[in-house]
């Protein structure tokens, strides 16, 4: 870390990636790569092996703070950590008073993102097209998904912090959307919002152990396919587009376990004159179109601002 302001860098990228793992269909990771900064964090956690024990034990904590990049990665989650504790919260209340703006902003998040990430493909070749076309129509095949019902036990929590954490890692997969597909998205919300250690320890648990396995495959992947990889994710992230667009026709509720709350279970996206017709409800285009613009600028200006020196911090 070399000046104050790589710091706040590193700062309001993990600021940002915490609020983007809060909301179903939108990745933490995604943010990482447009920042610049996810080859570094790739290259971060893959380092966190046993063989760290043996430079800590032979040149010591410096050393081995050093080589596992231990600032950087400790600005990056406490302010990830920071981010999920606040907006855990805000933007639940959110969604529901302001479901349009809200899905909107996401919409304009991930198109902007998937743009950029298109732009850093080098090779663009059919086949490379066809592997886009995959990862796109997984992604809408995952949206059809019905979501089963998990207790926030803490071995499901543990299950659902290993699977979070990957999806959370790669571009294009939201870990808040397999949280939701298991049942864990809300339990796991309330424990954030309400602190029970006892069921966010051992989600923590699976996390850690999840991320520093999956970061070494991932790095090699990176490493040595690339583009393949990246037009693969970028398929992905258009084919949550579905989920995140803003009118959508509930066609079925869940009842929480507490009886008391109906959750949508089933949506199917439709155009926003249909979405009045059925709902009775104005379809605000004028709040979606100034919402997803919003988002679409601020991504834009996030990846500007880190561009210029991406190789610093």
């Amino acid at each position: 870390m070399t000046d104050l302001k790589s710091s706040m860098r590193v700062l309001l990228t993990g600021f940002l990636m915490g609020m983007a793992e809060v909301v179903p269909g939108v990745s933490g990771g995604t943010i990482a790569f447009i920042s610049g900064f996810y080859e570094r964090l790739l290259a971060g956690l893959s380092g966190l092996r046993p063989e760290l024990l043996t430079v800590l034990w032979r040149s010591g904590l410096r050393a081995a703070w050093q080589k596992s990049d231990g600032t950087f990665l400790s600005l990056l989650f406490g302010a990830m950590s920071v981010s999920i504790l606040i907006f855990a919260t805000v933007i639940k209340g959110a969604l529901v008073t302001y479901p349009i703006a809200m899905w909107s902003f996401f919409f304009g998040l991930v198109l902007a993102s998937s743009v950029l990430m298109y732009r850093q493909v080098s090779h663009r070749t059919v086949e490379h097209f066809l592997v886009l076309g995959i990862g796109l129509a997984l992604g809408l095949l995952l949206q059809r998904l019905l979501p089963v019902t998990l207790e926030a036990t803490p071995g499901a929590m543990f299950m659902g912090g290993a699977v979070a954490i990957c999806a959370w890692i790669l571009p294009g997969i939201s870990g808040s959307f397999l949280l939701l597909l298991l049942g864990l998205y809300s339990g796991v919300l309330a424990a954030v919002s309400s602190l029970a250690w006892a069921q966010l320890i051992p989600f923590a648990l699976g996390a850690g152990l999840g991320l520093i396995a999956f970061a070494n495959v991932l790095k090699r992947l990176f490493h040595h396919v690339r583009d393949w990889i990246l037009m693969f994710l970028i398929g992905l992230m258009l084919g949550t587009l579905v989920r995140l667009w803003p009118w959508q026709q509930v066609t079925s509720y869940q009842l929480q376990a507490s009886g008391t709350e109906q959750v949508p279970l089933v949506q199917n996206p439709v155009m926003p004159g249909v979405f009045e017709s059925l709902t009775g409800e104005p379809a605000q285009l004028s709040v979606a179109g100034l919402s997803a613009g919003f988002a679409i600028v601020l991504v834009y200006g996030f990846e500007r601002l880190s561009q210029p020196r991406r190789t610093d911090v």
